[in-house]
């Protein structure tokens, strides 16, 4: 056997793997992404989502009835040109049956495609928060058409999974799947609390009845009397944010305690990088909107601020109280004013505290992990009959 036919047979023996062409190659999955408008600066989640299975060879399409807006958007919006990748129009496309999947990021914008439009792929409803909440009580059948011919639902945490195995879904179509973060943007480090100058605490979401922020700022506000060098910023925009910089007024404490508007990521990071204690006050809203796990949270966990979070939906499964940061009963500005000043008088014990906070946001809400997890859930069930 001369040497070219020996080293022909070589490669098909070793090197197989290499003259196959791999199964992104051979064919990708086309996605859908259904979301309200495209750009959001503060729709993280969905937007990590969407970077994730780029990144995973998927072929995924953005539809959105409305453009978002587009003067100030996340660097991820730019670096992977998902505007080309976006089409905007007030009808769903035409050509529906190119895709293998469809995704609606919120249920309650959620349309039987199957129905109305005769798609033959896989339909995917993400559950995020006011969609099998709010929605949900002033709507109680409307997921029942969906589900006997959606494919799969996502709700973000447990504590959704049970409401709609409680609305009557089949729990083999339901998979509780975390939003993820990108670990590798959120550095973390021991932060002490200074001896001298400002002690920061952060907030940061929209300024609406269920963030609860109305009982951080009284919390705060009270402390701020007694412990003078502390200053609070809240980061977000939305309809009672007015409300709130009057009760800040009110309370006497303009220039210590800021509410400021969205920024992006990395602006976002540094503010966080500058900041010690972290208060998700999140409350169960008059018409039952709630969320699930804040992603403001798993990022300030991430970086080793201290957490003060209310026991709200799916903050449970993120938080172990005083062993990962603190859960606080929804709407009470006491409780909150106990936890910062167990801060104050127990620094020996913040170090386990951030370490563990650190570990467990990277063995479960990771973005490689929660992304890996969703690739092989698409695949499995694009190639599913």
């Amino acid at each position: 056997m001369d040497s070219i036919k020996k080293l022909f047979l070589l490669n098909i023996i070793f090197g197989l793997h290499v003259l196959m062409p791999s199964a992104h190659e051979v064919r990708r999955i086309k996605v859908l992404m259904i979301v309200p408008s495209f750009p959001k600066i503060h729709d993280i989640c969905m937007l990590n989502q969407i970077t994730g299975l780029i990144d995973r060879f998927l072929d995924v399409t953005i539809y959105a009835p409305k453009l978002g807006d587009t003067s100030k958007m996340q660097e991820d919006v730019i670096k992977y040109d998902l505007l080309s990748r976006t089409i905007v129009s007030e009808a769903l496309p035409e050509n529906l049956n190119d895709y293998d999947i469809v995704v609606f990021q919120l249920g309650h914008k959620a349309v039987n495609i199957k129905k109305t439009h005769n798609f033959i792929g896989k339909v995917v409803i993400c559950l995020r928060g006011y969609d099998i909440t709010g929605f949900i009580k002033e709507n109680p059948h409307a997921y029942d058409e969906f589900f006997e011919t959606c494919d799969l639902f996502l709700p973000v945490c447990e504590s959704f999974k049970i409401i709609l195995e409680g609305l009557g879904c089949d729990p083999k179509k339901i998979l509780i799947h975390y939003s993820g973060i990108d670990c590798s943007r959120f550095a973390f480090k021991q932060r002490p609390l200074p001896q001298e100058g400002p002690i920061n605490i952060l907030s940061a979401g929209r300024f609406v009845e269920k963030k609860g922020f109305m009982y951080s700022i009284i919390a705060v506000a009270r402390l701020i009397r007694q412990y003078p060098r502390m200053r609070y910023t809240i980061i977000g925009d939305g309809e009672l944010k007015k409300h709130h910089r009057k009760l800040i007024k009110k309370l006497g404490m303009k220039g210590k305690i800021k509410l400021i508007n969205w920024l992006t990521h990395d602006e976002y990071i540094k503010v966080l990088d500058k900041s010690h204690i972290f208060i998700v006050p999140s409350v169960t809203a008059r018409d039952n909107d709630q969320e699930g796990i804040p992603n403001v949270l798993k990022e300030a966990m991430a970086m080793g601020l201290v957490v003060i979070a209310t026991d709200h939906s799916g903050n449970r499964e993120l938080i172990i109280d005083k062993i990962s940061g603190f859960l606080v009963p929804e709407r009470n500005s006491a409780a909150i004013i106990r936890s910062v000043e167990y801060i104050l008088h127990h620094p020996e014990s913040l170090i386990a505290m951030q370490l563990t906070a650190r570990d467990m946001v990277d063995k479960n809400f990771d973005n490689k992990i929660v992304n890996d997890k969703l690739e092989k859930i698409f695949l499995h069930l694009a190639h599913t009959t």
